[in-house]
């Protein structure tokens, strides 16, 4: 995310993050809502596919992965990466 770059204020019961398997196209694709898990997946494995905004703001992302990139895929599909520190 580029500082210019601000995340939409989305209330916290509407904030989401969706993984989805497609086996038949051989690809995992997650979607977040969330800032703090934005924040996570796009230090982990970059940038995303593609990019949803609201009033000019980020309110959304989605990465697509193949499953030929494992290392990012279990880097991804970890409780710190999806949910963060439990306190």
């Amino acid at each position: 995310m580029n500082k210019t770059d601000a995340f939409y204020n989305t209330v916290p019961e509407e904030q989401e993050t969706i993984i989805n398997v497609d086996y038949a196209g051989s690809k995992v694709s997650i979607y977040t809502s969330k800032k703090s898990i934005y924040e996570r997946i796009s230090k982990k494995i970059g940038q995303p596919t593609n990019t949803y905004y609201t009033d000019k703001k980020i309110s959304g992302a989605n990465w697509i992965i193949p499953f030929s990139d494992k290392k990012s895929i279990t880097s991804i599909l970890s409780r710190p990466t999806l949910i963060g520190n439990i306190k």
